[in-house]
């Protein structure tokens, strides 16, 4: 059974609406009036990345399941409940998900970039029991988790460097955690009254890693570069900062590490042998700082969309 969020989404390369499983592509794909068919994965995702796509892989199965791990004690939940809470507070035009297929009914529509496992996601979505939620990801581990994750969560696959497809105004929440931004597309994409919730690294974010570890630190005048970069596009209702100090083991240290950018060039052993390095002896655990900042934003008056 194709997913009823999967139905909202758009033929990539020719922007057409694609069918759904009474179409000609089946129970297995979808296709657009233009004969364009894209497959749905046994796992439940649909691959809308073209021959056009960049090629990237996204996160590994070894990232995704440490994220999995890591996510699962509960670390991050003060994140996750803080988005949930501020995703509540969009005031779009009313919508509802209708019975699959009715097409009477304009659903609400949650949108996240670089949903990995859609953790965050379900939250959001949960906050807003009318709403569809969308987990866009270009790793397959991730995805097929995502595709899972929750009843009114689908996942796709489509890269965000290039139009995204989906129609003008139909995303009333838009969620990117520390993911790759299209600001044009996501501006096409919002509703009235609905919400971009971007959230990026705090200054200290994990800053008692980063030498240890090699994590990537944060790139000086980052804050001014993302306030360029929105202006013109989004008005900035509120910016928050939510800080955490977390006592973490060997093991969720090495799950921390993984789930971020390391984890593609720096396996599990490796990251091991250099905590043991620099822990004390006989210390199996050590204090570390999240930092997050959350930018609640709309879409600016005086921008159109055509």
């Amino acid at each position: 059974m194709i997913h009823p969020a999967l139905r909202l989404l758009r033929c990539p390369v020719c922007a057409a609406p694609l069918d759904g499983p009474a179409g000609p592509a089946g129970p297995s794909g979808l296709r657009c009036g233009g004969g364009h068919a894209f497959d749905v994965e046994r796992s439940g995702y649909l691959n809308l990345r073209t021959g056009q796509a960049r090629r990237v892989t996204g996160d590994t199965a070894e990232m995704v399941q440490a994220r999995v791990d890591f996510l699962g004690r509960g670390h991050y939940a003060p994140l996750t409940a803080r988005l949930a809470r501020l995703a509540s507070l969009a005031m779009t035009s009313p919508g509802g998900v209708g019975p699959a297929g009715a097409g009477e009914v304009d659903p609400e529509l949650v949108l996240e970039i670089g949903a990995g496992t859609a953790h965050h996601l379900s939250a959001v979505v949960d906050a807003r029991p009318r709403a569809l939620g969308l987990a866009v990801d270009v790793s397959k581990p991730a995805l097929r988790r995502a595709a899972r994750a929750h009843a009114r969560v689908g996942a796709v696959a489509f890269d965000v460097a290039r139009p995204w497809p989906l129609p003008d105004r139909s995303v009333d929440v838009l969620l990117d955690v520390f993911a790759p931004r299209n600001l044009p597309e996501m501006r096409r994409l919002l509703r009235p009254g609905g919400v971009l919730l971007l959230v990026t690294p705090g200054d200290d974010h994990l800053v008692e890693l980063r030498g240890p570890l090699g994590l990537v630190g944060i790139h000086p005048g980052k804050r001014a570069r993302l306030a360029e970069d929105l202006a013109g596009r989004f008005t900035r209702l509120s910016s928050e900062t939510l800080t955490r100090t977390l006592r973490l083991g060997v093991d969720e240290l090495v799950e921390l590490a993984l789930m971020g950018p390391t984890g593609h060039h720096t396996g599990a052993a490796e990251l091991r042998r250099r905590l043991e390095a620099v822990l004390p002896a006989g210390c199996t655990a050590m204090e570390v700082t999240a930092s997050f900042v959350i930018d609640r934003a709309q879409g600016a008056a005086e921008m159109a969309v055509d």
